[in-house]
């Protein structure tokens, strides 16, 4: 028993976790965030110089460097430089003087490989100079023969890209957020945990530590945690989303995995990553993200899980705009309002404070419902409820001419309090006189519900209005500019696409089984019947009786915060006064939001606390003048 006990826990300690496996299976490379691409030097010329690479003893040819590591083969005329130095394990960096970089500089041949990773599998790290990217060479074996390399007799003798970003993902980046070089001091206990970065997940741990300080989240997910998961069969725990929430906000609550020189700090947000992101394209892959984009995504799918019988803790930040449209033919006026979870803020480029002003939205050439005169309309955006919680987003990235995103590196001066109070629709004055309904419907067509921050950036790319919407309303919330991008891209030899957004075909269609339309049953009982059975109409509801339905969270174990609503519809925004303090924001570092590193400050007993993944410190000077998200509370 003994030696098999020995054997078995010899195994154990150097098998591959499933954590390591998933990460290499989920991630191209998530050094830099980005999905490897085929380089288009896939035909490279190469130089036919006769020069012969042996199998091993490679040295840098720069002149006086002599370096026999970190070395890089140019696939072109076959020169051997060193490349840049990088971390490799704490406090230790490989060595490099970025001689390849030098050398493509003067020479302009843009493809290199990396000698130590070329593997009898035919794989290797290829990294482009031009398209500054790693990149996939096809003709990698034809272009190694140019140069006697035979890869199947190779062995691979130093760690790959990606390898290195999965050992020492952030060691680089927490030098950057030291605050100036101010010496940090660490703090630990219930509050102050840090999350573990599972590959580039630094968007997603900043997004959790804000959410922490919400009372209404700690609520449902950290009070709420005991009865949450005592309604979930052990065996469900592991792809329950509302058990995987509650079990990460109430540890990181705890300060059982914050203990001052304890090697135990900090917590794997993996299984959370996992059933939170599903099978998104994007979220479930180890590529950074936007913040902004993620924070979205994760609101709407805790809303989206939240019983009925309870309180939906979104909407403490959630919030609703009034849309002012005026016809100026006619000086007639339509009120609309629409969901909110993060108002997004332009940056002045001349003086650069943070302030809001009223949205105002021109349309010209619109033709009048009521005159039929082209005098265009214009429509106003003001606060419906003010939310508890606002988060605001500092648009700190536009497109460029040339397509490429641009990061706005301006210091914004944000103060501790603001007061949006000027800024509440009121509704219609006395003195306005409504569009009719049929003549507010063919001005402005109702179009289903889409990201508008997102049809204003593709506008921004040059993408016409129409197609912008088009692409916003086809991609969904989720789906991020880049595939709404992608979208237009793929349509550009459409004739329709420029035409006007159809509005969505009414009648003619029913409405797929859903828990409000089985009448007889409560929300609960008909989700849990059509996760039995999805096909509602095959189903025999006469054999469905409540004692085969296990007990809904808030519904029949005691002890859980539960706010009945009237109806599975009700939503009850929390609405109050437009005066605001700043209690959290979100840093980022880096030229594009899908790379770079994200850290979060937040202010907890009247001091600012940096969470940087799992390294949590008191705040010297928080740097709220680079923050791309902010988080404010209204004022008591």
């Amino acid at each position: 028993l003994q030696c098999t006990l020995f054997s078995t826990c010899q195994y154990v300690i150097s098998a591959t976790s499933a954590e390591r496996i998933a990460f290499l299976q989920n991630s191209s490379n998530a050094w830099d965030g980005e999905i490897k691409q085929v380089t288009k030097h896939a035909n490279l010329e190469q130089l036919p110089n006769g020069k012969i690479i042996p199998p091993s003893g490679w040295v840098c040819e720069a002149e006086g460097c002599n370096m026999n590591e970190n070395l890089w083969l140019n696939l072109t005329d076959g020169a051997i430089r060193c490349g840049r130095s990088q971390f490799v394990a704490e406090g230790q960096m490989c060595k490099g003087n970025n001689h390849m970089k030098q050398y493509y500089d003067t020479t302009g041949y843009p493809l290199v490989v990396k000698l130590g990773t070329i593997s009898s599998e035919g794989t290797a790290d290829v990294f482009s100079y031009d398209e500054d990217d790693a990149v996939i060479d096809p003709n990698l074996e034809k272009h190694l023969a140019h140069f006697g390399i035979d890869p199947k007799s190779l062995k691979k003798t130093e760690k790959s890209t990606l390898e290195l970003e999965l050992d020492m993902n952030q060691k680089w980046e927490w030098a950057k957020c030291q605050e100036d070089g101010a010496s940090l001091e660490s703090i630990f206990g219930p509050g102050y945990t840090g999350l573990i970065n599972i590959g580039s997940s630094c968007y997603m741990n900043s997004v959790l530590q804000t959410l922490l300080i919400v009372p209404s989240f700690v609520t449902r997910f950290v009070d709420g945690a005991g009865p949450i998961l005592a309604r979930v069969p052990p065996l469900d725990v592991h792809h329950d989303f509302n058990a995987q929430v509650a079990k990460l906000f109430s540890a990181m609550a705890s300060g059982d995995y914050s203990v001052e020189n304890s090697t135990l700090n900090g917590i794997k947000p993996s299984q959370f990553k996992r059933v939170v992101a599903g099978a998104h394209p994007e979220f479930s892959s180890s590529k950074q993200q936007d913040a902004e984009e993620y924070v979205r995504f994760l609101l709407d799918k805790v809303s989206s899980n939240t019983p009925v019988e309870v309180h939906d803790p979104t909407l403490s930040i959630k919030f609703k705009v009034e849309s002012r449209f005026e016809d100026i033919a006619s000086a007639m006026v339509r009120y609309t309002d629409r969901e909110e979870t993060v108002l997004a803020v332009p940056i002045p480029k001349v003086a650069p404070r943070l302030s809001l002003s009223l949205t105002l939205v021109k349309r010209s050439g619109l033709p009048s419902p009521i005159t039929k005169e082209k005098k265009g309309a214009r429509t106003t955006i003001r606060f419906k409820t003010f939310p508890d919680f606002l988060i605001l987003q500092a648009q700190r990235f536009t497109m460029s001419r040339d397509y490429t995103v641009k990061k706005l590196d301006i210091d914004l001066q944000v103060p501790d309090e603001i007061d949006l109070s000027g800024l509440r629709g009121i509704g219609k004055k006395e003195n306005e006189t409504l569009l009719p309904d049929d003549a507010a419907a063919s001005a402005v067509p109702a179009l289903p519900e889409y990201d508008r921050s997102i049809a204003e950036q593709l506008e921004a790319m040059g993408f016409t209005r129409n197609a912008s919407i088009k692409a916003a309303i086809e991609t969904g919330k989720s789906g991020g500019v880049e595939a709404a991008a992608e979208w237009v891209m793929l349509r550009l030899d459409d004739p329709s696409l420029n035409d006007p957004p159809a509005p969505p075909a009414s009648g003619g269609r029913t409405a797929p089984a859903g828990p409000a339309r089985m009448e007889g049953f409560t929300a609960h009982q008909a989700r849990y019947a059509l996760s039995r059975n999805p096909d509602a109409n095959a189903f025999h509801w006469d054999h469905f009786f409540d004692s085969q339905v296990p007990p809904e969270c808030g519904a029949a174990i005691p002890g859980e915060n539960t706010t009945p609503l009237e109806s599975a519809t009700a939503r009850e925004y929390s609405d109050g006064s437009g005066k605001y303090r700043l209690v959290a924001f979100i840093s980022h570092m880096g030229s594009s939001p899908h790379s770079g590193h994200y850290v979060a400050h937040v202010k907890k007993d009247d001091r600012w606390i940096l969470f940087n993944d799992e390294k949590v410190a008191i705040s010297q000077n928080p740097p709220r003048q680079l923050a791309y998200l902010y988080l404010f509370q209204r004022a008591q």
